[in-house]
């Protein structure tokens, strides 16, 4: 009796060697982990859009102010830049933000969030904008 109980509980193993009982307990920890894992990243998830959200509603609002690092290797600071697009559009190009999109290689779209200061203004840009002024003969500082 006892022989044919082992000989039914080998019958039982699987193709690992595992016997059904130690094979539940495998399931249920990978259960357990893969809802800890999912858990996790629900909640990063979830972080990353509140926190996205914030922002874009405080970009929006006009109330998140951007870091006033130098623009370029003269200095120039995010609202100096600023107004050198504003001076740029409305003294060289009729002030139409589509004619300087173009001779800067920006959408009109990017202009308008520049010169208002939504946007973070690269060295690029003023690099541009100051060699377009100079070769004009537009006074933009």
């Amino acid at each position: 009796m006892i022989e044919e109980n082992e000989v039914k509980a080998n019958e039982l193993k699987d193709w690992t060697g595992r016997s059904p009982r130690n094979l539940s307990r495998a399931k249920l920890g990978f259960t357990v982990a893969g809802l800890g894992l999912g858990g996790m990243l629900a909640y990063l998830i979830a972080q990353r859009a509140r926190s996205g959200r914030r922002r874009t509603a405080e970009i929006e609002s006009g109330w998140f102010d951007f870091p006033n690092n130098p623009v370029d290797d003269r200095g120039t600071s995010q609202d100096h830049a600023a107004k050198i697009l504003r001076n740029l559009r409305d003294r060289g190009f009729d002030s139409s933000d589509e004619k300087v999109a173009v001779a800067l290689g920006r959408t009109p779209e990017e202009i308008r969030s520049l010169s208002s200061g939504r946007q973070v203004i690269d060295d690029d840009v003023i690099m541009k904008a100051r060699g377009i002024a100079l070769n004009r003969g537009i006074r933009v500082e």
